[in-house]
């Protein structure tokens, strides 16, 4: 599965959440009815590897001194919120349709939006999308994520590719 940087489909339900301060797109296109929106976000979230695990326990590290929300790492009510819409710590569910759900992180220096948009290419292939919007609030927002950035696409890009990969291989 070959994941590529790619465009914001229009008819994404995150185009609602435009214009942001930051924007981007990453797409694989595979074959499997096991392959949803609601399924690829929760395996984003919840079943991660243990190298991103680690990123986000140093990120947690970094950020608490200035009062930016941490993990709390329970990744049952995580994914509890996912399954069933509503909030866990600084995650909300803002849109789940058939084909899309688009989650919130918000903190006191950004909100970042992220969707799993999946489009029907034909009857057996479907493209996956995964969409990020980052509004900043302040200062330390924009110095957040000028930090942040870099490791988000190596990130988002692995992921797809490999939570694809996986939902593709237990069809």
């Amino acid at each position: 599965i070959r994941v590529f940087k790619t465009s914001i489909p229009e008819d994404s339900f995150i185009c609602n959440y435009l214009p942001a301060d930051y924007t981007d797109a990453f797409a694989g296109i595979a074959k499997g009815e096991n392959i949803t929106a609601k399924k690829l976000q929760i395996a984003f979230w919840t079943d991660m590897p243990s190298w991103i695990k680690k990123l986000f326990a140093l990120r947690n590290v970094l950020v608490k001194p200035f009062g930016l929300k941490t993990d709390k790492g329970d990744t049952d009510k995580l994914r509890e919120c996912l399954e069933n819409g509503g909030s866990y710590n600084m995650t909300s569910v803002v849109t789940d349709s058939e084909n899309e759900m688009v989650i919130c992180l918000t903190d006191k220096h950004l909100n970042a939006y992220m969707s799993v948009y999946i489009k029907n290419d034909s009857e057996d292939e479907k493209q996956a999308f995964v969409i990020t919007l980052v509004h900043f609030h302040n200062w330390l927002g924009r110095t957040y994520f000028f930090f942040i950035r870099p490791f988000h696409g190596i990130i988002v890009r692995k992921m797809l590719k490999s939570k694809l990969e996986k939902m593709c291989r237990n069809m």
